[in-house]
């Protein structure tokens, strides 16, 4: 006889945490079950610690599934690897604990899509609900008693300070303000935020804050290590679930098919890559799709496994002096995290609770800018330029080389970097400290849009059929481009800068004055820009399909429109077609969204606890 619980979250990730967390915490009679394919990131120390989230993007980590896309023309051939969480609290636990939050546009455009309830100013004391902002009070849209904890870090490495110091002498017309995350400011220097409690110097995951706390209700049953195969739906109503063992959290183990049922709810929780394939699995979906894997057609919805979208990123590394305080000794030895433990342990600071990010800069292009890159022209008049509050892309500097570690050692060189996004990323377990400072940057709203779909109808471990699409619109490129000439410029500026990595840079033609070397120290303030060649432009073209990687910002694949439109849900998150049946977690973003993904999880999240306790009649969530 299978075992019955009320409200069955099939994936135990990011926004479920939240919501089974809000859930116990306003009715501990529930019965709950989450059923998560990672395993428990309880008190482990590549969790808790904030330092050490390189590690969890090791080739061999099974805290993150690497999902590797089909080769793309568009990126002269390259497979993308997406990474994303795969334990309990997912994304939360694993990323990169930035804190960044979008526009307000971003829900106006939700809501405008016939999503009622979730405009920006309905979804603000959502926003503040789930905060404590700490680094400044009385700020308008921003909370001060919730369970995530948001603070500027452990400790002060510089880099920050150069980054805001060198932008107000070369850029003075950009601000620079104390808060750039107030849903309006585009245009701005700003310094960088975490989700770092700034008290214990831990990371602030959803696991950890909403639903371990409730660990002792014995009506909240966590089973980690098991993959939900599919929903089970009888008469149009979603009754159950059946899981299996994950291959991965639990390799050697046999698979044994377990059924639970559901007497109230169903919530499809397993993030941009598992929510579309459970219900495919499930028979909901495109008849294409389920055909070709032999899955029974309960629900003709085209739109499940569509409209990828994520983040996309670029990060060149640039040569520091030696003198410069970086991450990359506790990325790349272990006995520093030891030497540093006893103050993290004790003060709740020290680069044990740090994320290497310092500042930050939202990008609107200048009127020069468009027109050194013709392609942006048609993006910006038919996007950005009636929407004020949205930023283009970002870039702030990276005290260190995260994405590649190792090259310090080969290098005996400190460096830094830059991630330049185009909102999507993707990086390498990084080994070793080279004096590195990377700049990173990335594009906030790309123009490509992808597709994630099952390749097998029974194996619940089978690999997906994913086209990410990046870089297939000429606009995504030529912004990606604009950044990395912005990237530079900042860099070669700052006083740690001893040049760029040329490796890791473009190709530029022999002789050219935009070639890429080492040297003594930076630029003037007021020296020109670098200035590119027709070849020179060709060269970053080329290094950015050769090199664009995600920032593990997926989303938007089972989005919440109407069905007529690719619509997979409705505004209450209900599946189309299935009674009892939900869908909460990033998939739902029906647009983009130009901030860290994060925040919108954790929206995602308070907005469906507030929905499925209205659907239940419980107070008080």
């Amino acid at each position: 006889m299978a075992e019955v619980f009320d409200v069955i979250f099939a994936g135990g990730g990011t926004t479920a945490c939240l919501i089974a967390g809000r859930l116990a915490s306003a009715d501990p009679s529930l019965k709950i079950l989450v059923v998560e394919s990672g395993q428990h990131s309880r008190d482990l120390p590549c969790h808790v610690q904030p330092c050490r989230y390189i590690e969890n993007l090791a080739p061999d980590s099974t805290t993150v599934s690497f999902h590797v896309a089909k080769p793309s023309p568009h990126l002269n051939g390259r497979k993308i690897v997406v990474p994303c969480g795969r334990s309990v609290g997912g994304g939360s636990t694993v990323n990169f604990m930035l804190y960044m939050r979008g526009a307000a546009s971003d829900y106006d455009d939700w809501e405008a899509l016939g999503n009622k309830g979730w405009s920006f100013n309905e979804v603000l004391p959502l926003i503040k609900k789930l905060e404590t902002f700490t680094p400044i009070s009385d700020r308008p849209t921003h909370g001060y008693s919730g369970p995530i904890q948001i603070s500027c870090g452990g400790v002060d490495l510089g880099i920050g300070n150069q980054f805001l110091n060198v932008a107000k002498a070369y850029d003075p017309a950009r601000p620079q303000v104390a808060d750039c995350n107030d849903f309006k400011t585009a245009n701005a220097y700003s310094p960088a935020y975490r989700y770092i409690d700034p008290v214990t110097g831990k990371r602030c995951d959803t696991a950890s804050r909403y639903l371990y706390p409730h660990s002792d209700n014995p009506n909240l049953r966590i089973v980690a290590g098991k993959r939900v195969k599919r929903v089970l739906i009888e008469n149009g109503r979603a009754v159950g679930i059946e899981y299996t063992t994950d291959a991965i959290s639990c390799p050697g183990v046999g698979g044994e098919l377990v059924t639970v049922n559901a007497s109230k709810l169903v919530v499809v929780s397993g993030g941009a890559f598992g929510s579309p394939s459970i219900l495919e699995r499930s028979g909901i979906g495109a008849p294409s799709v389920l055909e070709k894997n032999n899955v029974p057609v309960l629900v003709d919805l085209p739109g499940v496994g569509e409209n990828y979208q994520d983040h996309l990123g670029i990060c060149p590394p640039f040569y520091a002096s030696d003198e410069v305080e970086i991450m990359d000794d506790l990325w790349s030895d272990p006995n520093v995290i030891r030497a540093n433990l006893q103050e993290w342990e004790r003060d709740g600071t020290g680069k044990i609770a740090h994320n290497g990010i310092e500042a930050m800069v939202k990008v609107r292009p200048t009127a020069a800018q468009l027109t050194s890159e013709p392609a942006l022209q048609s993006r910006w008049e038919t996007f950005f330029q009636n929407s004020p509050d949205k930023p283009m892309g970002i870039i702030g500097p990276f005290a260190g080389f995260p994405l590649d570690p190792r090259r310090s050692m080969l290098l005996g060189r400190k460096l830094f970097s830059a991630i330049p996004y185009i909102v999507r990323k993707h990086g390498s377990f990084v080994l070793q400290l080279y004096l590195a400072l990377i700049y990173w940057h990335f594009e906030l709203y790309p123009d490509s849009i992808g597709s994630v779909h099952i390749t097998s109808g029974e194996d619940s471990n089978s690999p997906l059929e994913f086209d990410p699409d990046y870089c297939s619109k000429p606009g995504d490129v030529a912004q990606l481009s604009l950044l990395y000439k912005m990237t530079r410029e900042l860099a070669r500026r700052m006083p740690t800068y001893r040049g760029e990595v040329a490796a890791y840079h473009p190709k530029f033609p022999a002789g050219s004055p935009a070639a890429c070397s080492e040297t003594d120290g930076p630029v003037p303030t007021d020296a020109p820009d670098v200035v590119y060649s027709d070849a020179d432009d060709e060269a970053i073209v080329k290094f950015i399909r050769d090199g664009v990687f995600t920032t593990w910002h997926s989303l938007g694949t089972c989005a919440m429109k109407p069905r007529n439109q690719g619509g997979v849900v409705d505004p209450r998150l209900n599946v189309y077609g299935v009674q009892g049946l939900k869908v909460a977690d990033l998939s739902i973003c029906p647009t983009n969204v130009g901030n860290n993904t994060y925040s919108t999880a954790l929206l995602v999240g308070e907005k469906a606890a507030v929905i499925i306790a209205e659907d239940l009649g419980v107070k008080y969530v």
